[in-house]
């Protein structure tokens, strides 16, 4: 049996590599970025073919290699289908067996820590990730996490397995290895002895920071985490938007980001639509306006930098737009303000409401098309042109993601108009 349990000093992440003795094809489970090299090493040393690089859920603390070690020896990635995240080559659900010369691991979805928490069951052995740990379990309060879901799947699950199943944690802080379920139910300080009621008081009121390095993790973890930029030299260096596909974040994923602490939300949209509602603690920098090199002088390249408009059209623009200038830490908004809205998080109201400018722009076009047609029935052929250049433009706009009726729109008073 090959079964090896590796550490990060920094964010105290265990990771495990298994490998079947036969074949020698192996699976990486909650790799860590800056432990790249090692497990590589390791991988090398031992003559293993790396499988899958499996993720027990969407990290806050680190990011994981997941991308690189794809790129590095050719492996699959997967995480659960619930964390709705980018960029991985396998979406697990609950009951999945992932396969790997003769040996075989069991997929068990355990929501609660996030909602796309799942464990691994393998042999006499099951990886929990941050949902339970020894004497202790993930906190609840991000990434649509709930203490609820938590002891369900602890108590439901879990602890349904036999006593004799040993339990290693996706983290540990006092140097402890491995427990198991027989212990954990006798003597985790969490569950053990303790009501449902109860264990949901305790989680609703931790009151604990939020990780360090939350901003970033996330958003690179949703996207199939850090890769590697080419390099000439032996070393490996990390690339995390080298060819990588735009990062992106949920409505509610954002307000957990915020709730964590300051980050630098920029929302694209006109100032007048920005004083009609925004998100607390945006900086309003309106697309047309849009100047990379003064924002990289304002901000740098590598912190984290958010992109939010209306409906995520705008947003995803800019976004490309500052990467082209070498800003390496984009994320934009899905679904911009609309689905902030849509989810009922708090917004800023202004006294005065402006109509957002994708309506705007589709009132104009819809307008000018009906006057066209309506001059080229009654008055002149040629008014017929007029709705087929709009059209057009339509189609254009549509191919190519841009909109030049939007950035006339956007000069118009009354979308100039600041808080």
């Amino acid at each position: 049996m090959f079964f090896k349990q590796l550490f990060d000093p920094a964010s105290s992440t265990y990771t495990y590599l298994i490998a079947d003795d036969e074949t020698h094809e192996a699976v990486l489970i909650d790799s860590v970025i800056e432990q790249l090299e090692r497990d590589l090493k390791l991988i090398r040393a031992h003559g293993l073919t790396l499988k899958y690089v499996l993720e027990t859920h969407v990290h806050a603390d680190h990011i994981t290699a997941s991308l690189a070690l794809k790129q590095a020896t050719g492996a699959q990635t997967a995480v659960s289908n619930d964390c709705h995240a980018q960029g991985y080559d396998r979406m697990l659900e609950d009951g999945n067996v992932i396969l790997f010369g003769r040996e075989e691991i069991l997929v068990i979805a355990t929501p609660g820590h996030t909602s796309g928490s799942v464990c691994y069951l393998w042999r006499d052995r099951v990886l929990t990730g941050d949902t339970l740990f020894i004497g202790g379990c993930g906190r609840t309060d991000f990434q649509n996490g709930s203490a609820e879901a938590l002891w369900s799947s602890i108590t439901e699950k879990l602890f349904r397995l036999d006593d004799q199943v040993l339990v290693y944690p996706g983290h540990d802080y006092k140097g402890r290895r491995v427990s198991s379920i027989g212990e954990e139910k006798q003597f985790n300080a969490r569950v053990a002895g303790k009501s449902r009621d109860e264990f949901i008081a305790i989680m609703n009121n931790l009151n604990l920071p939020m990780p360090n390095r939350i901003h970033e993790a996330v958003p690179a973890n949703l996207a199939g985490g850090a890769g590697l930029a080419p390099s000439e030299g032996a070393g490996l260096q990390l690339a995390p938007d080298s060819g990588a596909p735009l990062r992106s974040v949920s409505a509610q994923q954002l307000a957990v980001l915020a709730a964590g602490g300051k980050l630098h939300l920029l929302d694209v949209r006109t100032p007048g639509e920005f004083a009609s509602l925004r998100i607390a603690g945006a900086i309003n920098v309106p697309f047309e306006r849009l100047d990379p090199p003064a924002l990289l002088a304002r901000f740098g390249a590598d912190k984290p930098l958010y992109c939010v408009c209306q409906t995520g059209t705008r947003s995803q623009l800019a976004a490309d737009r500052l990467r082209a200038a070498g800003f390496t830490n984009v994320v934009h908004v899905d679904g911009g303000t609309n689905a902030w809205t849509s989810a009922d998080l708090p917004l800023v109201r202004g006294e005065r409401s402006v109509i957002s400018l994708e309506r705007q722009v589709r009132i104009a076009a819809g307008l000018l098309s009906l006057l066209g047609v309506i001059f080229g029935a009654l008055i002149h052929p040629a008014g017929y042109v007029v709705s087929a250049l709009i059209g057009a433009g339509l189609v254009y706009a549509g191919v190519t993601n841009s909109c030049g009726m939007s950035m006339v729109l956007a000069r118009l008073p009354w979308n100039q108009a600041s808080v």
